[in-house]
């Protein structure tokens, strides 16, 4: 099989070579896609970790009142927590963020700042509908959220989605009609020795193998090639650390180059099969035995 690879790289070298170039090319967007998606899932996760809605309380709403609002929220299923800041807390605060300037210092006190609830929610959505019920409720002055943020944030990240997967999806195709071409060639060349060892006696099994076996080489060099350059960035990457050292994906959390490397693992399944099933599809459609 070997030597009738060699002869047919030799025969189509630049269609050889244009074949490997995209499909490596097909892997690495895969690849990017696949580390938008783990990346923006982090980030997401981490804003949802971070990101609340603060409500601040008019001077005359009793503190007993808000401490009995941070009880029910207790048992709100959209809630992950609440925290309560009294007037003295939030002036302590206060104190240690302006602690240089004491020009203003002097002239606050503990009354002039509202007390106010922390709250965070489980699913980032529901802040903005937790955001607009406490808007609406007695006692309260002001509700504090970045939703603009939040939401632009979930905006460009669909859009993200979107992009990478049609282009995922287009390269995909256009590798597997490159097989089919490249298969094609490879048969109409050898058409007269095909039919020879048909007629010596030649198995289908023995005829179809050499041509199976170049379709899959050439899915698991292209993909031998992207996942060392998917390694190389990587490394690059946590080396000058412009990245944390954990992804989450799904429901799971991965280190980096562990992460790397399973998605190594993914291509090089990805780039077998799709040379598999091409040069299958190839050898069915144009090999009439």
């Amino acid at each position: 099989m070997w030597k009738d690879l060699k002869i047919n790289l030799q025969r189509e070298r630049l269609l050889a070579i244009t074949n490997i170039i995209v499909m490596t090319l097909t892997f690495l967007f895969l690849s990017m896609f696949v580390y938008v998606v783990a990346i923006s899932q982090t980030a997401l996760k981490q804003l949802e970790d971070q990101a609340q809605i603060t409500v601040f309380f008019k001077d005359d709403f009793p503190e007993s009142k808000i401490l009995d609002l941070q009880k029910n929220l207790q048992s709100d299923p959209r809630v992950a927590q609440t925290v309560y800041v009294s007037k003295a807390e939030a002036f302590k605060i206060f104190t240690e963020i302006h602690k240089d300037e004491p020009i203003l210092l002097k002239a606050a006190s503990p009354t002039i700042l509202p007390a106010s609830l922390e709250i965070k929610a489980k699913d980032l959505a529901k802040l903005s509908v937790l955001a607009d019920e406490f808007g609406k409720k007695d006692g309260v002055e002001e509700v504090k959220f970045y939703r603009d943020v939040i939401e632009r944030f979930r905006y460009w990240g669909n859009i993200i989605y979107a992009v990478g997967f049609v282009l995922t999806a287009l390269f995909l195709i256009i590798s597997y009609s490159i097989v089919l071409v490249t298969l094609r060639l490879t048969i109409n060349a050898k058409g007269t020795e095909l039919e020879i060892l048909k007629l010596v006696g030649a198995t289908d099994t023995y005829v179809k193998a050499p041509l199976l076996f170049e379709g899959t080489f050439f899915g698991i060099v292209s993909a031998v090639i992207a996942s060392v350059i998917v390694v190389l960035a990587t490394t690059v990457i946590k080396a000058t650390h412009l990245f944390g050292g954990s992804v989450a994906f799904g429901f799971v959390r991965f280190d980096f180059m562990l992460f790397a490397i399973l998605l190594c693992v993914i291509l090089l399944i990805s780039g077998t099969l799709l040379g598999y099933f091409g040069s299958s599809v190839a050898v069915k459609k144009y090999l009439k035995y």
